[in-house]
């Protein structure tokens, strides 16, 4: 078993990887009333949209929870890279500290896993839903499977350390 555990920092970015990937490329709100379904991009739940129609502009506000767990997801991808790259440099002050890098990334990970279960109801009141219409709003398949990647990333980046944790108490 710790054999495999060396290999923690890279499966927990293959996970942060995935779901960046799914937070980009997926729908990420959908609005459904009776038989009419509006779909929402990522990148517009994301970032926001402004559309030039012939009535004018139509501006779709993002939401920013959504924004935040994109945000930690990237700071989380940057940190486990640095996690898997500062103990092969064989110094052995930096090897602390890619434990305190790993540490970070677990928090930013699953804060931002968390994160993501709240932008259905924040990306609508962005956009002036009222509280009676918030039930039309719900949070798409691949964002859903994005926030427990990330979730599930972060449980596997701290593995090492429980482990470790949990053979010096022998």
């Amino acid at each position: 078993m710790k054999k495999y555990l060396k290999f923690a920092g890279a499966v927990a970015f293959v996970f942060a990887l995935v779901a960046f990937i799914l937070l980009m490329a997926t729908v990420g709100v959908y609005s459904k009333s009776g038989s009419l379904r509006v779909d929402f991009d990522g990148i517009v739940v994301l970032f926001g949209k402004t559309e030039s129609t012939i009535l004018g502009n139509a501006k779709t506000e993002l939401a920013w929870t959504g924004l935040i767990a994109w945000i930690l997801n990237i700071v989380a991808m940057l940190i486990l890279c640095a996690g898997v790259v500062l103990p092969l440099l064989k110094v052995k002050a930096l090897d602390k500290f890619a434990g305190v890098l790993n540490l970070v990334a677990v928090i930013a990970l699953v804060a931002g896993g968390i994160l993501l279960f709240f932008s259905a109801p924040a990306f609508a009141g962005a956009n002036g839903v009222d509280g009676d219409n918030l039930k039309y709003y719900h949070l798409a398949a691949g964002w859903v499977v994005s926030g427990i990647l990330a979730i599930v990333g972060g449980a596997v980046a701290i593995l090492p350390a429980v482990v470790d944790f949990l053979g010096k108490k022998k």
